[in-house]
């Protein structure tokens, strides 16, 4: 008869008793600890904002900035140097910044911010041409005082409607490299869905599908611009161009309920919205929300190992 003994709080053991011959199964778990550090980027950084200021944007601009704290809080809290600008997407305006340029040092960052997304109106072309005039406003001899050739670029697209230019997202990506000395360029989106747009009680979207060509080949952020919760859109966006990292990865399989997940000392709760949940296909703590560490935090997740194997994430207690 097989049954089992609990030998201490982390050795289980199979025995079996009788005259039966029989083998022992051991199946011990450890205690772990995984620690990190949140990292502050390593180099400076140019933010631009690319504004589709067309007729059909108005209840988009004005979820913009109603929630723009949450982009402005977020960066005014990273401890990096950035500029920060804005164009439309009317080539009209190529290359006109919308406002001042912001960084580090900019007082009241998210009410400038909101006056210069006011300020875009909605009375640009139907004819949309993001790519010319991101690659305008991030061209130094266009933007002295915005663009730098000598830091790194995160580009965001917010639009309603896709690029209607005749440049192709490929060469879009090249020109746009073309204005940094061997920094890095990724392009970020909040646009409408793929393949076939999106509708909300915000916003209604056509699908902005070279806008997500150009994010995909730079590895950037897809968000869509129907979302209801524009907060969290805007903190991943402002996530993202600041380095934060939202992913990290455990040395050992865990025992899901018996593991705690802190930054800076205090227990971050499990969830999927502003907590962290566990990705099982690449063995990863995922933190969302306000729950993403701040630079510079400390993580710790402390938990048993599964030695036998993962456990499927049922949501229930597992031994």
């Amino acid at each position: 008869m097989w049954y089992p003994r609990i030998v201490n709080r982390t050795l289980f053991t199979l025995v079996c008793s009788g005259m039966v011959a029989c083998v022992d199964y051991g199946v011990t778990r450890s205690q772990q600890l995984d620690a990190w550090t949140q990292p502050d980027r390593e180099s400076n950084v140019d933010i631009l904002w690319v504004l589709d200021n067309s007729g059909s944007m108005s209840e988009e601009h004005a979820s913009l900035a109603e929630h723009a704290a949450s982009f402005t809080d977020t960066l005014a809290s990273a401890d990096l140097e950035f500029r920060l600008g804005l164009v439309t997407t009317d080539p009209a305006d190529m290359g006109t910044l919308l406002g001042p340029v912001l960084d580090e040092t900019s007082s009241d960052l998210t009410t400038v911010f909101v006056e210069a997304v006011n300020g875009a109106g909605v009375k640009g072309t139907r004819e949309e041409e993001g790519f010319s005039t991101a690659i305008a406003g991030a061209t130094t001899s266009i933007t002295p005082d915005f663009a730098r050739d000598s830091a790194n670029l995160e580009v965001v697209f917010y639009s309603d409607e896709d690029d209607n230019g005749t440049i192709e997202p490929q060469q879009f990506i090249d020109d746009l490299g073309a204005t940094r000395s061997g920094y890095a360029v990724r392009v970020n989106t909040i646009v409408g869905d793929l393949p076939s747009g999106c509708a909300s009680a915000v916003a209604a979207a056509d699908p902005g599908v070279r806008y997500g060509e150009a994010r995909e080949k730079t590895k950037g952020v897809r968000e869509s611009i129907c979302t209801v919760d524009m907060d969290a859109v805007l903190q991943r966006i402002a996530n993202t161009v600041i380095g934060l990292n939202t992913e990290f990865e455990l040395t050992e399989l865990p025992l899901l309920n018996t593991m705690v997940v802190q930054v800076d000392g205090v227990a971050v709760p499990r969830r999927d919205v502003d907590g962290w949940r566990y990705s099982g296909a690449d063995n990863k703590i995922v933190f969302d929300g306000w729950a993403i560490p701040r630079p510079g935090a400390k993580v710790t997740a402390t938990y048993f190992d599964w030695t036998g194997g993962p456990l499927p994430d049922t949501g229930v207690a597992a031994l």
